[in-house]
């Protein structure tokens, strides 16, 4: 059930983002931004634009995430129906990988969307604060 309702959520919050910031961020060249960037742009961070720049990143990011948390959701529903799959303790065990896939990308789906949250809210506090 916690896990419906945070997909659910988080899909509520992808979707009540403005279109014009659903835009992959990019660097000046045009190039979608490297982690290494991203540090840079994390430490450096000072203006409303900025932390949109590092929001729409992160709520790109989280896309990406909850698209590989869905289909790992689905891998772990179908483990899961082979009670002879789930009770087995041999490794390589396609039910035990399916389900750390989830707990991962659920965990980091989770960080993403709260970063992307952080970054929206400090740019809009920015933005209030400066008067734009």
């Amino acid at each position: 059930m916690r896990v419906l309702l945070t997909t659910t959520l988080a899909v509520l919050f992808l979707a009540s983002v403005p279109q014009h910031l659903r835009a992959t961020p990019q660097n000046p060249s045009g190039e979608p931004l490297t982690s290494k960037e991203v540090r840079k742009a994390e430490a450096s961070a000072k203006t409303s634009a900025d932390h949109a720049r590092l929001a729409v990143y992160y709520e790109t990011q989280a896309k990406q995430t909850q698209s590989k948390l869905t289909e790992a959701e689905g891998l772990l529903n179908y483990w899961a129906q082979k009670s002879w799959m789930v009770e087995r303790t041999k490794t390589p065990n396609p039910y035990s990988d399916a389900k750390s896939r989830v707990t991962t990308y659920r965990m980091e789906f989770e960080k993403e969307t709260k970063l992307a949250a952080d970054h929206r809210k400090m740019a809009e506090t920015l933005t209030a604060s400066s008067g734009e």
